[in-house]
């Protein structure tokens, strides 16, 4: 008869782990990257009565089995932070504790950049990942903190200037007695700037002249005024067809070797022919005017905002118009993620159970891929839980009684000897 008593409070304590379990989950409805957990039960000892102990055999009541972390997705919000990241998939954020190193992971992704530029999540927990080689464009290295430096970008020299212009078919050429001379108007018809980068990424205006010489034929004059060269470092011919269409070998890109007053010499490759826009330059009946133009130079730029892809590459957007890829995020997986240890503060940590961990890129070796601008929410289901507190409420009134009809009963024995 006693037994029934300790399998009555076996059962309100297995009861009152459930509902501690449903309550926690509850608690964190709303907390970033939570996983909710799962409370299991298992019957404990049993006595055997009398004869074959498979039909005779009394439970001793019931305990706590597992307590299984729920790693199901969950919904993400959007945000306007670029650092706000979701993993949609399997993986975990590899962070490290900015006190003693110890490495721990964590599906939230809420991050942001410290006064050092290291990327970091709410706690100060170093957000890891590799560097990105400027060159190669792919990682190297090891995992370690990722740390975005405010220094600007190198600057770019111009090595190459593209320039597709219309040239007015019936324009007047100038009087063959009045040579060309950036400063008098009158002896070109037409000119055209575009501004270029030397080595430090100071900036200079690179002018081309046209001059008509005869029908269809165009002599061109380039000139940066604050080169030593002097105004007119290289000239070149244009010819055109009947139809205003460049001739065959006209406006291929010519080499300039242009020297700035800092005594650096800049060799530009000038081209008219749509080398790198895919328009060439034309001679129609209108006004001359500069239909396209660029070239591949720019000066240091300032760190604007960063962006994170899918990929985990973490880019950053510079001033000048630069988009340098900087650092790819790590993810981590486990064998058995269900023997993570929880630690508080949205991490996870390893243990013998869960294995070690596995990191790759995002989206490689199946693990899943970064949605930026966005937050993982809680996988904890409300009307799931209010459902499993009900079960566990009404399971821990049940043992009450069990132990308040057992206490009755032993009354009654008592009684007898009355």
């Amino acid at each position: 008869m006693l037994s029934s008593f300790f399998s009555g409070i076996s059962g309100l304590m297995a009861n009152s782990y459930g509902i501690n379990v449903v309550g926690n989950n509850i608690a964190n409805v709303n907390t970033i990257g939570f996983k909710g957990a799962r409370a299991t039960f298992q019957d404990v000892l049993y006595q055997s009565v009398f004869g074959t102990a498979g039909t005779s055999q009394i439970g001793r009541g019931a305990a706590l089995s597992s307590v299984d972390t729920l790693f199901s997705q969950g919904s993400f919000e959007s945000t306007s932070e670029s650092t706000d990241l979701a993993i949609g998939g399997k993986g975990f954020f590899k962070v490290k504790s900015p006190d003693n190193n110890s490495m721990y992971y964590t599906r939230a992704g809420q991050f942001r950049f410290d006064k050092e530029g290291n990327l970091v999540n709410p706690g100060g927990y170093l957000v890891q990942g590799r560097p990105i080689d400027r060159v190669t464009h792919t990682p190297y290295g090891v995992d370690g903190d990722i740390v975005i430096s405010p220094e600007p970008s190198e600057p770019r020299a111009t090595t190459f200037v593209a320039m597709a212009c219309n040239l007015q078919q019936d324009a007047t050429a100038p009087d063959v007695l009045n040579p060309f001379d950036a400063s008098d108007p009158t002896s070109y018809n037409y000119t055209s700037s575009v501004t270029v980068y030397d080595s430090i990424g100071q900036s200079h205006t690179l002018s081309v002249y046209f001059r008509k010489t005869a029908a269809n034929a165009w002599t061109w004059y380039a000139s940066a005024p604050d080169a030593a060269s002097g105004p007119t470092p290289a000239s070149g011919n244009l010819s055109f067809t009947a139809q205003g269409l460049l001739a065959s070998g006209s406006g291929v890109p010519t080499n300039l070797a242009i020297e700035y007053q800092a005594g650096t010499t800049q060799t530009i490759s000038l081209g008219f022919d749509g080398t790198l826009g895919g328009n060439a330059t034309t001679q129609y009946p209108m006004a001359s005017t500069t239909n396209f133009q660029t070239q591949d130079g720019y000066p240091p730029g300032v760190l604007m905002n960063v962006t994170v892809s899918p990929e985990g590459v973490i880019s950053g957007h510079y001033s000048n118009g630069q988009i340098l890829d900087l650092y790819q995020l790590t993810l981590a997986s486990f064998n058995n993620p269900q023997g993570l240890s929880r630690e508080g503060g949205n991490l996870f940590a390893e243990t013998l159970e869960s294995g070690v961990p596995y990191t790759n890129a995002p989206g490689q070796n199946g693990l899943g891929k970064i949605n930026p601008n966005s937050l993982e929410q809680s996988n904890v289901d409300l009307a799931t839980e209010f459902v499993k507190m009900i079960i566990s409420q009404r399971g821990f009134q049940a043992n009450s009684r069990v132990i308040t009809t057992t206490d009755e009963i032993l009354g009654e024995l008592m009684n007898l000897k009355r």
